[in-house]
């Protein structure tokens, strides 16, 4: 995993990690995802996936917005077949830290 992923804090281990509410899948996309890791992320919509020649991930589902991916972000697929490119600090305020309010106290 590169190293700006490494120092937002984003999960090491299986490329694939599930959120608290195991409603989605990540993967970070970085110089070392191979062709694999796509093919076992994306499944049968990697026929819709290409890498672009300046190495951006390009994913083009029929009937959907054209999302680019850049090194260091995330693609976040949810149950319903949807996908979305983020980065890891909307990873951490949406997926993976503690519920706050405007003052930053934990909400309840």
């Amino acid at each position: 995993m590169s190293d700006s992923l490494n120092q937002n804090g984003f999960p090491n281990g299986e490329f694939a990690a599930f959120s608290t509410a195991q409603m989605s899948y990540f993967l970070p996309y970085t110089p070392n995802t191979s062709p694999a890791d796509l093919n076992q992320f994306f499944g049968q919509d990697i026929l819709h996936v290409t890498i672009t020649p300046n190495n951006d991930l390009e994913i083009a589902l029929p009937d959907s917005e054209i999302l680019l991916a850049h090194y260091d972000q995330l693609v976040a697929k949810f149950t319903n077949g949807k996908y979305k490119v983020i980065d890891a600090d909307y990873y951490h305020k949406n997926f993976n830290d503690p519920i706050v309010d405007d003052r930053q106290h934990g909400i309840l």
